[in-house]
């Protein structure tokens, strides 16, 4: 990662004591559910599995199982008709912790949405890279959409370094790269009004936004 990345890893680590970035924390608002898990509400689609951080798992129960939450993406794109069928996100989760905990799902397509936290901790693109096909690899799926990370209002110059460097990269291995994130951005590269409610995770609604880029991403290949 360059060196204008650094500053937003040092000015990271108060918010992430503050449960901003760091695993372990969860949205203060989650609402209570009773609605079954997404894999156990059928459906006839294609399916996909995702490996990501908070701002996949979101407010989920159970991410991996199926218990999927309102603020996550995956939640709305499996409501399109496309099937749950699995996979790993973790609040805090660098693309090193995913690598090192994603495991093989049988799906259709993987979608990957990573690297927010790799930006936070100053970790190195070529790091990044690295640990982004050794999770494809271990999941196993040979269709793979890379999805657009969403803004860091405190940095938004490094969120679109950062999708930048991942387009290329999915040109590069042959996978295919959705802005999932364009509905979520201001042209100064920060959220949209009601998109995020702390600046770095979207809203429901910015949620809601993700899973129509990403299922139609999904729909095109």
């Amino acid at each position: 990662m360059s060196a204008r990345t650094r500053p937003w890893s040092a000015a990271l680590m108060p918010a992430a004591a503050a449960c901003v970035v760091l695993a372990g924390c969860a949205p203060a608002d989650e609402p209570a559910r009773s609605d079954p898990p997404a894999t156990n509400r059928p459906t006839n689609g294609p399916t996909f599995a995702a490996v990501g951080d908070s701002i996949t798992d979101a407010d989920s129960g159970d991410f991996a199982a199926g218990d999927l939450g309102p603020a996550s993406w995956a939640r709305y794109v499996h409501d399109a008709g496309y099937g749950f069928a699995g996979g790993w996100a973790e609040w805090g989760a660098t693309t090193a912790r995913m690598a090192e905990s994603a495991t093989s799902v049988d799906a259709d397509a993987l979608v990957l949405l990573a690297g927010t936290n790799d930006v936070a901790f100053g970790v190195p693109f070529a790091e990044t890279s690295a640990n982004l096909g050794r999770i494809v690899e271990q999941v196993g799926i040979d269709e793979v959409v890379i999805a657009s990370v969403p803004p860091m209002d405190a940095f938004p110059e490094g969120a679109d370094e950062l999708n930048e460097r991942l387009e290329e990269l999915a040109d590069d291995r042959g996978w295919r790269f959705v802005d999932a994130s364009a509905g979520l951005r201001t042209d100064d590269g920060t959220f949209r009004e009601g998109m995020s409610f702390d600046g770095l995770h979207p809203s429901e609604q910015g949620a809601r936004v993700l899973a129509d880029a990403i299922a139609d991403g999904l729909r095109d290949g």
